[in-house]
């Protein structure tokens, strides 16, 4: 049962709109931006591919959270996806890395080779780990009986080819490295191997979307940029060209086009690129409008939660 189902993470949405908002179109850091947007679009693909095979699992006994973040003093930790039942946990470390991959238990690496060019990135196994000791604190921390806690790294390309360096063997925990495909064959040895009930998955579940914060940080200054990097106003969905107010409805000066929701993804992008909260006055700026009243009427129509009194309200977007 899929209680917290994946959505397009924040950083890729943000990368989007980024690119439609960059001045100029030919800016200097765009390829850098639009290299970034592929790699965040194979990835989420990738942890899609995960989810497909998860999706086999229907039996409610199977309690499954996609892309998680929780509490843990003094900071937060993330789980790609976390599939619980009564009897164990079980986080899962998506990867999405093509090409032939080399794990040196050594030297804790993995490597990869791709047109003859070789990579090297951490060893997932131990990012896995880290996660399994999180979790187990988490259970601690909330006063919770802490389950049995395995972990598996699931690569969600079937052309990766996995391997072990010269002169070591497969043996635990590099056997928890397996491709997509093999996850639900993994969890059936589970199932096997663990049958007493150790938690209460209500009050599990509660707990764990009740502490969920998804992580929010502005990209600008990643690649540098500042606000007057951006285009302002409300772009017509059909030229890109900035759309004028008129009488209830957004006009395109360029093809003519007319909407009535224009301003909504506006809007959004401001959340995104911008910071998650804004006022009247931040709004009018933004979209080019003469007129508080039109402002405050936009805003009323949002879904979005609003703090303080009619003149100093702010709006705040909760991302989940």
């Amino acid at each position: 049962m899929n209680v917290k189902k994946r959505t397009p993470p924040i950083k890729l949405l943000q990368t989007e709109a980024l690119l439609h908002r960059l001045n100029p179109l030919e800016h200097p850091k765009r390829p850098l931006i639009e290299q970034d947007l592929k790699k965040r679009k194979a990835g989420y693909n990738g942890e899609k591919t995960v989810d497909y095979h998860l999706s086999f699992l229907t039996d409610k006994k199977y309690m499954i959270l996609n892309d998680l973040r929780l509490p843990l003093a003094p900071d937060y930790f993330q789980i790609d996806s976390l599939l619980v039942t009564a009897y164990y946990a079980l986080p899962i470390e998506i990867k999405n890395i093509a090409g032939i991959l080399t794990i040196d238990p050594e030297f804790n690496q993995l490597s990869k080779l791709s047109n003859g060019t070789e990579t090297g990135y951490p060893d997932p196994i131990t990012q896995a780990n880290r996660q399994k000791l999180f979790l187990q604190r988490w259970f601690y921390n909330n006063k919770l009986p802490c389950p049995p806690i395995e972990f598996l790294v699931a690569f969600s390309n079937p052309a990766t080819i996995l391997k072990m360096a010269h002169g070591h063997k497969r043996i635990p925990p590099y056997d928890k490295m397996i491709h997509a495909q093999n996850i639900v064959r993994e969890i059936s040895k589970m199932n096997t191997k663990y049958t007493r009930e150790v938690i209460d998955l209500k009050k599990v579940k509660r707990l764990l979307l009740n502490q969920h914060q998804p992580a929010y940080s502005s990209i600008l200054p990643t690649y540098r940029l500042k606000e007057s990097d951006l285009i302002k106003g409300v772009q017509c969905q059909k030229c890109s060209q900035i759309m004028i107010r008129k009488i209830g409805t957004w006009l395109c000066p360029g093809c003519y086009h007319l909407s009535k929701t224009a301003h909504l993804q506006a809007v959004e992008d401001y959340f995104l690129l911008i910071k998650p909260s804004i006022t009247n006055r931040e709004l009018r700026n933004f979209l080019h409008l003469p007129s508080a009243k039109t402002a405050a009427e936009i805003l009323k129509s949002l879904n979005v939660k609003k703090t303080g009194t009619t003149r100093g309200a702010v709006y705040t977007k909760i991302f989940h």
